[in-house]
Order: structure tokens, then sequence, then C-alpha cells
């Protein structure tokens, strides 16, 4: 047997997936569980840092890092080019298409770091803020080193080795927040957050090459045109995505300063903790899943509304919680100094109502393939965001975040309609998911309203705490009394069911 063949047998085990197609149900459901039990932990971490950092820190510390951030991560999408989801997507993979696509996302981390580098001059220029030299120049070799890791990352993904990656999630945030906390009690400002932001990354890379044991080939090119094909429609969505969501902290640090944009970005932060913690691990479970049953329409479609819900179910009445109580929840959590950011949390909150739910629309299009399409939407969509946060900044940052809002709930429909055309997935069926979320989250909010204003004389933890019982209650209550919602409720507990049970193939 020839050495090139003896190296490619050694890493089969990385690129089949037939074994996980005998049992994708209670896989995905199991390695589902295992990484929303990491992200529990690790939002209890980051809500703990946030405590921490928000008390020891200065709201300018924390848009000075979010000025640099904002520019620098817009480059940084480059460095993949949507190559790891092209390697998910597809059915079969080989050693050299992995070894190339490999050195493919090496080559592009290194001229991005180089980039980023080379822009720092702009960045002090733009804001008008030396500090930022220095700051930039350090996200710049981080991005090199980083970028080592993508493709072991895809690959544990693509074989839903889904604990091993929380464990090395919540190790690498662990180890991060240990730094950075650190560094803010010996008095390192600004250079604690930094700490936190390149070192997660670089920990999480390290990890992965231990518990990965796939390594690169460096003979013969293999023709991964296919791959990049793929890559370039996620790629262009990626920057254009980046580019409208981060479009605001530029507006923001550039024309209100780095104070304003300081709770900006930190109320934005804090609303979107717990529902990436929630987000996150399900996308990362699904996108491997749907991709695998691509072929089978009847089995895609029933996975997706699954997913669906379970998001529309969680996310929904913890955006209508935290909007209801959003001045508690940043006394709490932030501290008293940062209590002007409670207005702009509950404004972002009416975006983070929906906002889960809808990003879910383009993994459809990832997942079948049609990522031009993906692309194009994409640029729509951008387009009228950046338009809203350029007509917003003549009121500040209150005129950015409505702003958000208007654009997202007015192009609901057109994109619900674009992003399913010919795809398995009906308009219909996504809307008969997030409907009783949707109603059942607003009554449940109306609650906790009606008891806030009755309680005001309370300790705000009291408060806060009796907010949320009352909440879950009524919500609960409401779908405990709508027949439909008993059958999606059982439904839910049938996917508890199998963390501790394996099903039959059958019944995915």
């Amino acid at each position: 047997m020839s050495p090139d063949l003896k190296e490619a047998n050694k890493y089969d085990s990385w690129f089949s997936i037939d074994h996980l197609k005998d049992d994708l149900k209670s896989r995905s459901v199991r390695g589902g569980f295992s990484t929303v039990t990491g992200q529990v932990f690790s939002f209890v971490l980051n809500t703990l840092s946030t405590i921490v950092m928000a008390r020891l820190l200065l709201p300018a510390d924390f848009g000075l890092v979010a000025m640099v951030t904002a520019v620098t991560g817009f480059v940084t999408i480059f460095k993949d080019l949507g190559l790891s989801s092209a390697i998910m997507q597809r059915s079969e993979i080989n050693q050299k298409q992995v070894s190339a696509v490999f050195w493919i996302n090496v080559l592009i981390s290194f001229c991005v770091g180089l980039v980023v580098a080379g822009i720092t001059p702009f960045m002090v220029s733009f804001y008008n803020e030396p500090r930022l030299a220095s700051i930039t120049l350090v996200f710049a070799l981080s991005i090199f080193i980083t970028g080592l890791s993508i493709q072991h990352n895809a690959l544990m993904q693509r074989q839903m080795r889904f604990f091993s990656l929380s464990l090395i999630q919540l190790g690498s945030t662990l180890l991060s927040l240990v730094i950075g906390i650190t560094m803010a009690i010996f008095g390192y400002g600004y250079w604690s957050i930094v700490a936190i932001s390149v070192s997660s990354p670089l920990i999480s890379s390290i990890a992965l090459w231990l518990v990965c044991d796939w390594r690169p080939s460096f003979y013969k090119r293999d023709n991964v045109s296919s791959f990049l094909r793929f890559g370039a429609g996620i790629a262009g969505f990626d920057l254009i995505n980046y580019f409208s969501r981060n479009a605001d902290n530029v507006l923001i640090g550039k024309y209100v300063g780095s104070v304003a944009l300081g709770l900006y970005s930190k109320a934005y932060q804090l609303l979107m903790l717990p529902i990436n913690q929630l987000k996150n691990p399900l996308t990362s479970v699904a996108l491997p899943v749907l991709s695998s049953l691509q072929k089978d329409p009847a089995k895609y479609t029933s996975f997706y509304t699954r997913y669906l819900f379970v998001l529309a179910f969680f996310s929904m009445p913890i955006v209508m919680f935290m909007g209801i109580f959003a001045e508690e929840i940043i006394r709490i959590i932030l501290g008293d100094k940062w209590t002007s950011a409670a207005y702009i949390f509950q404004l972002l909150a009416i975006t983070g109502f929906i906002q889960p739910i809808t990003s879910t629309q383009g993994l459809v299009l990832i997942t079948t393939g049609r990522t031009t399409r993906y692309f194009y939407l994409g640029v729509f969509n951008a387009f009228f965001t950046v338009l809203g946060f350029i007509i917003g900044i003549k009121w500040g940052i209150a005129g950015v975040a409505i702003s958000q809002a208007i654009v997202l709930y007015c192009l609901f429909f057109p994109l619900l309609y674009l992003n399913f055309h010919q795809s398995p997935i009906r308009p219909k069926a996504f809307l008969t998911q997030i409907t009783l979320p949707f109603v059942f989250s607003l009554t449940s909010g109306a609650a906790m309203y009606l008891l806030k204003t009755g309680l005001q004389s309370l300790n705000i933890i009291i408060m806060v705490f009796l907010g949320f019982l009352s909440g879950l209650i009524v919500y609960l209550l409401l779908w405990m009394v709508s027949a439909h919602g008993r059958k999606k409720l059982k439904e839910l507990a049938e996917i508890f069911t199998l963390l501790l049970k394996k099903k039959s193939p059958a019944d995915i």
C-alpha cells in the first residue's frame, strides 16, 4: 500500500458519516443536549464575568475595544470563506480535499492577519484614537493562529462530537475569563477585555489540535473548486451580514463616541448572551444533521420544524422577560453606572424577540446547497439594514436601535418567502411553529409587566425573581390549556426522553 493511501486510510474515520445515519435522531438530540449543557455553564461563567468586569472597568473601555472589533471582525470573515461549512455540508470528502482546504485557510488567515495589521493607521485616524494601534496589532496576530484550527472544528462537528466540542468551549471560556478578570483587578483596563477576546480562541485552537488527531497532508493538490464555489456564497453572505450588523457600532463610535458605543455594545451583548447560549448549540447540531437529510425532504422538514419550535419556545419568552425587567437586570448584573443603557436594552429586545428564529432561514439555504441565493438575499437585507442605521444615527443610539427593529419586521415576510422558495420548507410550516410561542410570550409579558407595576417597593432581586416566576407560570399554563399546545409540549417531552433512551432509525 502506498504511503499516500496509508495516510488517507489513517484518517478515514474523520471523513465517513455513514455510521451516524443509523441513529441520527438520538445522536442529534443528545448532541444538542451536550452542547446546550456546555452553553449553560458558559452562560453562567460569562454572566459572572460580566458582573465583575462591568464593575472593574468603565463603559469607555468596552467602547474602545468595540471600535476595533467592529472593523477587524469584518476583515476576519475572509479567513474561512465558508469552507468549513462546505466540509460539513458535503456527503463525501477525503484526505486530499480536506488537506487542500486546510492549507487554503492557513494562507487566507495569514493574509487576513497582514491586512488587519495594515489597517492600523486607518483605525487610529478614523476614530482619532492612538490607543487603537496596539489593540489592532494584537488582534491581527490572533487571527492567523485561530485560522489553523478551522477544519479541525469542522471535522468534529461533521462527526457530531458535540460533547468534546462543548468541553473545549467551556475550558477555553473559563481560562480566558480568569486571565481577563485577573488583569482587570490589577488595573490593566481595556487590555483585560482584549485578553478575553484573544485568549479564548487561541486556547480553543490548541485544544482542537490535541483532541482531533487529523493532520493535513503536504502531498498533491486536489480539485477543491466545488468547495470554493459553495463557500463563496457563504463567505459573501457573512461579509455583507457582518458589515450590516456592525455598521451601527461604526456609526455610533464615529459620531457619538466611545462612551455611547460602550453602553450600546454592552446592552446588545447582555441581551444576546442567553439567546446565543441557546441558538448557537442548536444550530451547530442542526447544520450537519440537515445536511445529511437534504435528499429526504420529509425527514428534512420534520427535523427543521422541530428545531425551529424548540428555539422559538425558549428564546421568545426569555427575550420578553429581559425586555420587561431591563433596568433591574442591568442594575443587578452591570451596576448602577450602566442604568442609562436600560432603554437601549429594551429597544434592542424588540429586534431580539424574533431575530433568533429568522436567522434559521439561512440555515435552510446552506444545508440545501443554495449558497448563491443565500448571498443575494444577504445583500438585499444588508442594504435596508445599513440604510436604517444611517437614517437612525440622526437620533443617536436610540434611533439606531429603533431602525434595526423597523427593518427586521418590515422584511420578515418578504425574506420568509424568498428564503424558502423551492426548498423543502413551506412558509406556512414556519409560521405554524412560531405562532403559539409568539402569542404566549406576549401574553406572559403582559402579566409580568402588570406584576412589575405593583411590586415597585420590593428589592429589585426579589422583584425580578417574582416576575420571572409569574411569567413562567403564565407561559406554561397557556400551553397546557391549549390542545395544540399540549401536543407540542408532548413533542418536547419526547425530545428530552431521547436523551436517555435510543430510538430506531424509523423514528427519525
